[in-house]
């Protein structure tokens, strides 16, 4: 994906830690999905086959999932505060699901976002970071959903 503040293309499959969950890959792939949509994230991505969830076109402004951007994202710290809660936000989500090793499933979600002044390109975009919080938020609805610890 190409966001605002990147040099060039984020791999998704390079951000994110793999975690394992006990369920079967079917049921944690139906959980994320439906993790995203309690978040609010209209789910474009929907591949079965190769366990892809997310959308990579977000557009947001000052919050997400009914709290404030920062939460969610660091965009560093500007004159009026968080940067992510003042400026447009767009970021990708993209949650993956394969078989894991030793049974179960291994989890990856993976969030990347940059950030753009209002003031348009007069203004400099900035990279942004995941607090976490939404891969925690993410992978605590999909234990509750599927029963798994």
């Amino acid at each position: 994906v190409v966001l605002p503040g990147f040099r060039g293309v984020v791999r998704m499959d390079t951000v994110g830690t793999a975690v394992t969950i006990k369920a079967a890959p079917g049921p944690v792939f139906s959980a994320l999905r439906q993790a995203l949509d309690s978040l609010g994230v209209e789910v474009v991505v929907r591949d079965s086959a190769a366990g892809l969830v997310g959308n990579m076109g977000l557009k947001l402004t000052r919050r997400f999932a009914g709290k404030q951007m920062s939460t969610w994202v660091d965009c560093g710290i500007g004159h009026t505060g968080p940067t992510a809660n003042a400026y447009r936000v767009n970021m990708a989500i993209l949650a993956g699901v394969a078989p894991a090793k030793d049974g179960g499933s291994s989890v990856r979600v993976a969030v990347a976002a940059g950030a753009q002044s209002f003031s348009g390109p007069l203004g400099d975009p900035i990279a942004c970071e995941s607090t976490g919080a939404i891969e925690n938020r993410m992978l605590e609805l999909v234990r509750a959903q599927v029963g798994a610890s």
